[in-house]
């Protein structure tokens, strides 16, 4: 392979890679595959025939440009022979073993007409620019002891070997810092001072390869500005005590600039409230290097462990989401953790890093079936053995029987577009359901902000439509070892879209409150960035269920949203039924809309909110019950 030193995360790249054909030579038909990293890296794009020359071979099949083709295949040969390239998304392929389980861009290189001889070379480029692309792009989260694999079926008969050499070992660094991350309370008291943190990341949101330092003065609308002298040479969050004060009910950014005037980073909104719960943000949907998937028999300490799924230690996750993601809270949600080996050692980790007031863990863990996946998350503390493998299943009624009583676990079914059956719900122990992460937005029917298919009948308007009574939230469902990362492209392609976050209106930030929180429905999901959703029916907060007594009383919702950016437009829905629009013409918007249609039986509201640069959020419903 010919690369000079390692990748830099989401650069643009060309790398070649060179076969010699040893002695027995290759045969016409024989095959050389080479499979990417993983599928975080940009799909290969290969030369296309014209329509008709599907049905020739060799040289004489022409090709057509319908593709921007980044990637070629050249042979070297003292015969005739060529090439033809074929592309695929392939997984355990030819890795037996899933505890080596990789998603990659699998591209073979057919030989045609004439076998290889010794000597005879065949040289494949990917990221090839002579075609009109500058390349092609490297993952976008560092990452060591990465591999191009590469297999050779010398005789054409399907047998396909390693070739010497390989794999052929690469590592993906992060960039220099570009950018800073500005995070302020989203609410505040009207006599509060309002903190910044303040952290540093290269432009694909990893932690910067070499710390940043400098002085930068922060500025906003509506607040005095803040010096904040940044030299976190141990990459630890910048705490600002800012002087920053808001007018009551008025709203406020940030800007962190440098002394030459660039600006670094834009921060949050805050607004100054008179409520006596405040915004908390967070992510229940990480993975670490510990989710299994079927390596659940793998000690954790293996070389390999689940490697090609996720990576990332636990200590890792939580030291990026407390002081890159500058998260609230968090859970690290791997796929069978609690029958793994490294289960205790999983949650002593979430112990030593949670902090009441500054950042609280959660314990949690995945359990995926067919008919739906489904986080597990606990509101208290402790370590417990791991769970037999041989008799604890992740079934829903498994868990339902498993958990019944508890009212310090609750179950989250996530990306619930996919697989989710709706006739498995547990009213007591599932109060939420994720409705956007980097699978994209599982809200409704279509392909809104998703690009994959969809099991007839899932959906969270489905959901909702059988009668439960279930909140909403958005996470990442980061496979990268960065929790509350919201950056497009993780380890698979299928999972391209940026990662979502989960507000909460708590009392504090304690394990306690915010797990009661959530329990009460009092949250909503975002697309990533933090905008602020006041939603509000006949003064009850989201996530309420009330009663009233008049068929023909009408209904007042009560919304403010204060956006990152210009927002589009507020849609107001009844019963899975977009009811009332309204359009922004700013960052704030705050209206009322009073419903006098006719009640009968059960009425249930939620807000989606658009920003003209496509970030979105959902709030969680009300119900509105008409009492008999």
């Amino acid at each position: 392979m010919i690369h000079d030193g390692p990748f830099v995360t989401g650069a643009i790249t060309t790398v070649r890679i060179e076969y010699t054909a040893g002695p027995r030579g290759v045969r016409a038909g024989g095959r050389l595959r080479v499979g990417t990293p993983n599928t975080g890296w940009q799909r290969p794009v290969v030369p296309q025939p014209r329509y008709w020359d599907e049905l020739v071979s060799g040289a004489d099949r022409k090709y057509a440009p319908f593709h921007p083709v980044n990637t070629t295949a050249e042979v070297s040969s003292k015969g005739s022979a060529s090439l033809y390239l074929e592309v695929m998304e392939r997984m355990l392929v030819p890795d037996a073993d899933p505890a080596y389980a990789y998603w990659r861009w699998w591209v073979t290189v057919k030989v045609e007409g004439e076998d290889l001889v010794e000597g005879d070379r065949i040289i494949l480029t990917y990221g090839d620019p002579r075609f009109g692309t500058p390349g092609v792009r490297v993952q976008t989260f560092p990452e060591e002891d990465l591999s191009f694999s590469a297999y050779l079926d010398a005789g054409g008969d399907g047998r396909f070997v390693t070739i010497p050499g390989a794999p052929l070992p690469v590592d993906v660094v992060a960039g220099p810092a570009e950018r800073l991350t500005v995070v302020v309370p989203s609410l505040i008291g009207p006599a509060e001072t309002a903190p910044v943190r303040l952290a540093a990341t290269d432009r694909c949101h990893c932690r910067p390869a070499a710390p940043l330092t400098g002085t930068f003065t922060l500025r906003g609308e509506g607040g005095e500005g803040a010096t904040a002298a940044f030299r976190n040479e141990d990459h630890q969050t910048v705490l600002v005590k800012s002087s920053l004060l808001v007018r009551t009910n008025a709203s406020t950014r940030l800007l962190a600039a440098d002394a030459q005037g660039k600006v670094w980073g834009k921060g949050n909104p805050v607004v100054a409230v008179l409520d006596p719960l405040r915004l908390f943000w967070g992510d229940l949907h990480a993975q670490s290097e510990f989710h299994s998937m079927h390596s659940q028999k793998i000690d954790f300490r293996h070389a390999s462990w689940s490697k090609g799924l996720s990576t990332g230690t636990p200590e890792e996750c939580y030291l990026y989401g407390r002081d890159i993601a500058c998260l609230d809270f968090m859970a690290i949600t791997d796929q069978g953790a609690c029958v793994s080996a490294g289960w205790e050692a999983h949650q002593a980790k979430t112990e030593e890093y949670n902090a009441p007031g500054r950042f609280v863990t959660f314990r949690g863990y995945e359990a995926g079936t067919s008919v739906g996946h489904r986080n597990v998350i606990y509101r208290g503390g402790g370590v417990e053995p791991p769970r037999d493998h041989r008799t604890f299943n992740f079934m829903p009624d498994t868990l339902y029987r498993y958990y019944k009583g508890r009212a310090d676990v609750m179950i989250v079914p996530h990306h619930v577009k996919t697989w989710t059956d709706w006739r498995y719900h547990d009213p007591a122990l599932e109060p939420l359901m994720e409705v956007y992460s980097c699978w994209g937005s599982s809200e409704r029917e279509g392909f809104e902000v998703w690009d994959k298919g969809m099991t007839p009948g899932a959906g969270a308007q489905a959901g909702l439509a059988q009668g439960y009574r279930l909140g909403i939230i958005a996470s990442t469902d980061n496979h990268v070892g960065m929790p509350g990362r919201s950056y497009p492209h993780d380890r698979q392609v299928h999972t391209g879209f940026k990662g979502g976050k989960v507000a909460v209106y708590a009392e504090a930030l304690t394990r306690e409150a915010i797990f009661d929180a959530l329990k009460e429905r009092h949250c909503y999901g975002t697309t990533g960035e933090r905008i602020i959703l006041r939603f509000f029916v006949n003064d009850r907060r989201m996530g309420s269920l009330f009663a009233t007594d008049g068929r023909e009383e009408p209904r007042t919702v009560r919304v403010d949203v204060v956006g990152t950016e210009e927002i589009d437009r507020v849609e107001v829905v009844r019963n899975n039924q977009d009811v009332h629009v309204a359009f922004g013409s700013g960052d704030r918007l705050a209206f009322e809309w009073n419903d006098a249609s006719p009640m009968s039986g059960t009425t249930f509201y939620y807000v989606r909110v658009r920003q003209k640069d496509g970030e979105m959020a959902w709030s969680s419903p009300v119900w509105v019950e008409l009492s008999k």
